[in-house]
């Protein structure tokens, strides 16, 4: 009987997940509409949609990342957003009839923004850790304006350049002018800001889920 009880509890949970992710997924369609503007609109933004299973346990679920260009965002070396930068994070959350700043999930699941810094090669990799950190910080605290709640609910990251977004090409001898090109555009796209919008199962509900 006891087994047959934890069976239920199990797909009982199941159950509930679903729900609290098909409610997440309608309630930030707004923060995906306005990214589909500026992507067709400025140009300024990529979206990759990551797909399930890719978070850091049982039912999470990482929804969405959006890529802001770091020359969009930031002036050459600046840690500051620029007046562009601050106009897309204001287009992107600062509507709050549009719920992208929502993260009450009942206690039942948890809601995270990570905030991701990202730098070209250039330059020592450690002052580029702490470069990535600096402009996460700042987009943090252009965020933070449109929610109280974004504190308990943020995590910021910095890559520096391991995680490039396009390979730098492995040109050899003299390089032309259109290699040395390729290669500007390949660091340029590497300069990015990325916000990862990531659903976690709540404590208590992975461990009630686990247990036999």
């Amino acid at each position: 009987m006891r087994k047959k009880r934890a069976a239920r509890a199990k797909k009982g949970h199941g159950a509930l997940w679903s729900i609290i992710y098909i409610d997440l997924m309608t309630q930030i369609m707004a923060f995906f509409v306005i990214v589909w503007t500026l992507e067709h609109g400025a140009r300024a933004t990529q979206t990759t949609d990551v797909g399930s299973g890719f978070g850091m346990g049982m039912g999470d679920q990482t929804v969405r990342m959006v890529d802001l260009p770091g020359d969009v965002l930031f002036g050459s070396g600046k840690t500051d957003l620029g007046p562009d930068g601050k106009d897309i994070i204001t287009k992107l959350f600062g509507d709050p009839s549009g719920g992208v700043l929502d993260f009450d999930r009942g206690g039942l699941a948890e809601r995270k923004l990570v905030i991701h810094g990202h730098t070209d090669d250039v330059g020592p990799k450690d002052d580029n850790f702490a470069l990535g950190y600096q402009r996460a910080w700042s987009v943090y605290l252009e965020i933070r304006k449109h929610s109280k709640e974004l504190p308990e609910h943020v995590v910021l990251c910095t890559h520096a350049s391991n995680t490039p977004s396009r390979a730098l090409p492995a040109f050899e001898g003299t390089l032309t002018d259109e290699e040395k090109a390729v290669i500007r555009e390949a660091r340029a796209k590497n300069r990015r800001i990325t916000i990862e919008d990531l659903v976690v199962a709540s404590p208590g509900l992975k461990q009630s889920a686990a247990s036999p």
